[in-house]
Parts: C-alpha cells; sequence; structure tokens
C-alpha cells in the first residue's frame, strides 16, 4: 500500500541480543530513519542492547517488552498490538527470526494491521509451509533478502509468491580514516609488532571458522613470514574459546595472535591489518568484508553462500574452500609477498564496495521500497 500522509510512522524490531551483522544493521537503521523528515521511528528491542544503545543518541522512540513471548505468547502480542494501534504504526519491519511469530500474532491482533516487512539475514534449510508457518508469514506483506542465495531459499522454503521476495543488499557507511590511530589502543601490541597483520571479525564460535586461522599463522610462522593474527569478537561458545586459547599456547602463538572483544567500530580499526579474512563454512552475506572493503584493506573469504556475490576471486578479494586450512594458508601467504597484489585487490574491492554497498544508497532503496511496499511486490520478477 502507499501511504498517503505526510510521516509514516516505522516500527523497527530486533529483540535479539547479540552483536553481529544483524543487529548493527538494526541499529544503524534505526538512527537512519530517525533522521529521516518523512519518518517517525519507533524502536523495540532488549534494554542494554546494543541495538537500544541507539536510543541514548536521540531520534528513537523505545519500547521495551518483557520478554515473556515463550511463557504467555498471547498475552505480549496484545501488548504490542496495542502499542502498534496506540502510536499508529503504518509499517513494522523486522530483521530477527524469532521475533517473527511474536509480531505476526501482533498484527493479527492489531486493529490497524500494519504493513510487516521482513528482512532475512539468515540462511533457509527447510521448508516452513505447514499450517503454522503459513500463518505466520501470511501476515508477512514483503520479505527483503540480503543475498541472492537467500532470496532463492527463500522461494524455495517460504510459503510466498517469489514477487513477495526481493534483493536488498546490505550497505555500510565510508571508514573515518581519522579514528584509525587512535583505535589502535584496542590491541596490546601484538598486531603492531609484526610485518603482516591478519584482521578477523566476528563472534567467537566453532562456526565462524577462528582455528582455521590459528592454524595459517602456525604453518606461516613455520614458513618463517613475520606474521600476527587480531580475533575480534564476543565469546559466544566459551568451551571453544578454551581450545582456541590451548590452541594457541601449544604451538607457541602467543607473541602472535592476540583476542580483543567487540568493537562498536570496526571500520575504524580494519586499517591497522593488512588482510581481514571472513572463515564461515557458509555466510549468508558477509558484512564483514563489505566493511573492510570499503575501508581500503584486502580480503579473504570462504567460497559460500553469499560471499561470492561480495568478492570477484582474484579481482576484488581470495575465495577460498570453506573449512580449508591449506587454500587459507596459500592465500595469506601471497598476499605476505606480494604488495603490489594486496594493493590492487584492496583497491579494486574498494571500488566494487563504494559501487555496490553503499550504505546511504542501501538506505535510500530501502525508503523507496517501504513506502510502496505493493508497487515493489509487482515490480520484483
Amino acid at each position: 500500500m502507499f501511504f498517503m500522509v505526510d510521516k509514516m510512522n516505522i516500527l523497527v524490531v530486533c529483540t535479539s541480543a547479540g552483536r553481529g551483522g544483524l543487529e548493527l544493521h538494526a541499529r544503524r537503521e534505526a538512527r537512519f530513519l530517525a533522521d529521516e523528515a518523512s519518518v517517525n521511528c519507533y524502536l523495540i528491542a532488549q534494554k542494554n542492547s546494543c541495538i537500544a544503545e541507539c536510543v541514548t543518541e536521540g531520534g528513537v522512540s523505545p519500547f521495551y517488552l518483557n520478554w515473556n513471548f515463550k511463557i504467555m505468547p498471547l498475552f505480549s502480542a496484545i501488548k504490542l498490538a496495542r502499542y502498534i494501534d496506540d502510536n499508529e504504526i503504518d509499517l513494522v519491519h523486522l530483521h530477527w527470526g524469532n521475533d517473527q511469530p511474536f509480531v505476526a500474532l501482533a498484527k493479527y491482533f492489531s486493529k490497524r494491521k500494519p504493513t510487516l516487512v521482513y528482512t532475512r539475514h539468515m540462511a533457509i534449510t527447510r521448508h516452513k509451509k505447514d499450517l503454522y508457518h503459513r500463518f505466520i508469514y501470511g501476515q508477512l506483506d514483503l520479505v527483503l533478502t540480503v543475498s541472492r542465495q537467500v532470496r532463492q531459499e527463500a522461494i524455495k522454503y517460504f510459503p510466498l509468491k517469489p514477487s513477495q521476495i526481493k534483493l536488498l543488499y546490505l550497505g555500510v557507511a565510508k571508514a573515518s580514516a581519522e579514528k584509525t590511530a587512535e583505535r589502535r589502543a584496542h590491541f596490546t601490541g601484538v598486531a603492531n609488532s609484526h610485518a603482516f597483520n591478519i584482521g578477523m571479525f566476528g563472534r567467537i564460535e566453532h562456526g565462524k571458522g577462528q582455528h582455521l586461522l590459528v592454524e595459517a599463522v602456525a604453518e606461516l610462522a613455520e614458513r618463517e613470514l613475520d606474521v600476527s593474527a587480531t580475533i575480534v569478537g564476543h565469546v559466544m561458545d566459551q568451551d571453544y574459546f578454551d581450545q582456541l586459547k590451548k590452541m594457541i599456547e601449544e604451538k607457541g602463538l602467543s607473541e602472535r595472535i592476540e583476542f580483543v572483544d567487540f568493537i562498536h567500530h570496526p571500520m575504524e580499526v580494519m586499517p591497522c591489518f593488512d588482510v581481514i579474512t571472513l572463515l564461515t563454512y557458509r555466510e549468508t552475506f558477509g558484512l564483514v568484508l563489505v566493511e573492510a572493503m570499503r575501508a581500503g584493506v584486502a580480503v579473504v573469504g570462504t567460497n559460500a553462500g553469499g560471499v561470492p556475490e561480495i568478492i570477484m576471486d582474484h579481482d576484488t578479494g581470495l575465495l577460498i574452500p570453506p573449512g580449508d586450512a591449506t587454500a587459507l594458508v596459500e592465500a595469506l601467504a601471497r598476499l605476505c609477498g606480494d604488495k603490489a597484489f594486496k594493493k590492487s585487490l584492496a583497491q579494486r574491492g574498494q571500488q566494487r564496495a563504494d559501487t555496490l554497498f553503499d550504505e546511504t544508497n542501501n538506505f535510500n532503496a530501502l525508503m523507496a521500497v517501504l513506502k510502496n511496499v505493493d508497487g515493489t511486490i509487482q515490480s520484483n520478477n
């Protein structure tokens, strides 16, 4: 529908307490919408989450629900429905799959029946066409996917028409070069005491593949290459984290590998490194790669999921098979030994990211979608 009003009332929903690309994107969206003259932005998030932090910067109207959906789902949904009606919400945009049943019920109970748009950030691995999911997805007006790969999965598994599923890449802002120097304070010295420095950003859990980087650094050290690695992110799996620290100690890499907790402004830190790696076994998009490319840093990513849509192999970065530590070693060794090649990858990668993954362009495209959802569905094949 097209909203013939001076301002749209848009509610952004993301109650995830994580600190990954999904949550950071939802936060940036809320801040962008708050600055839009044609929008009144509302937000539902968990207190003390990284998404809720944007509230302190002004411009966003927050609403915190006690997260009791699993205990009293009808009560919680009715409470949200009342909030939607009281604030005359025109459109709800959600990002986290766990919020979908809750928000779908709220729309069902709402008198306003707001337009419901869902951005799917994660992979889809099974059919959702039973009666329960048909009701939940029946409340959706549009699904946005962050990669072609996810769109193909959504068409296959969701009980929706292909015209209701649209690709919209995520975007990031241009890096601030002025901030890079002061951000070096995050590091203890490992990243500043070696000739070639590797960065890895993401939650610390097995699926992100930090162990592959440890193995690669060990092999590169045996080749007498002066390399270091910094693993940035909050710990999601303590057992896995302990195993990583044990690996590093056993391989004698304590002076080459360090851990740094989650950083709010990763792009300001990324230029400290020669290369940024993304080693997940199946990444739906790869926002970290886009951030690194826009920051002017060479990238290495796994050839799976949405990553090949970002990296053009040997042109804007390097692709390696998932889980292949040997291929990672060879990719890093080449970048370490060929500065001209590394520089050319970084430059072409930055040009590609500036063109395809600019944050302002992304949010402007999102606004066009949100303002005319019906037109978007009809024009999308």
